[in-house]
């Protein structure tokens, strides 16, 4: 017997954490819009975690959101698809870019591009700690 496919609201909406300690909320609404809220799992010592808006869009495995860590001067996309609603997982490809203040000479490192793969339910107590110079979102997995 064939089993149903799931609506890809029914299997994003939730809480989500991801291999660097972050969490999102997901709600998805019927036209497919996505909303919900993004903490981040790598801070400098002693730096708390703060929320961040989370917006995007869902359509039958694929979705996209943004988050505008407007703290940091940064903002990061992620990209992905459900291959497996079972496994209660995904992979996404993000792409984070850096305020640089138009200065043509550090553009190059304004664009930086990476993998987290998320699974379901809150993340863990420990976050991961980076030094308080480091900007890159995934600082934590490089060392």
């Amino acid at each position: 017997m064939m089993k149903t496919k799931e609506p890809i609201q029914k299997v994003l909406a939730g809480v989500w954490h991801n291999q660097h300690n972050s969490q999102m909320h997901l709600e998805i609404d019927e036209a497919g819009k996505v909303a919900g809220s993004f903490i981040s799992g790598v801070n400098a010592a002693g730096e708390p975690s703060d929320t961040y808006p989370l917006i995007g869009f869902a359509r039958g495995d694929v979705f996209a959101f943004c988050v505008d860590f407007f703290n940091h001067g940064t903002m990061t996309t992620w990209v992905g698809q459900i291959i497996d609603p079972e496994k209660r997982t995904f992979q996404t490809m993000w792409q984070m870019v850096a305020d640089v203040n138009q200065d043509k000479n550090s553009a190059w490192k304004s664009i930086w591009t990476g993998q987290d793969t998320f699974e379901i339910g809150p993340r863990k107590s420990e976050v991961c700690l980076r030094p308080a110079d480091a900007s890159h979102p995934t600082y934590c997995s490089l060392i």
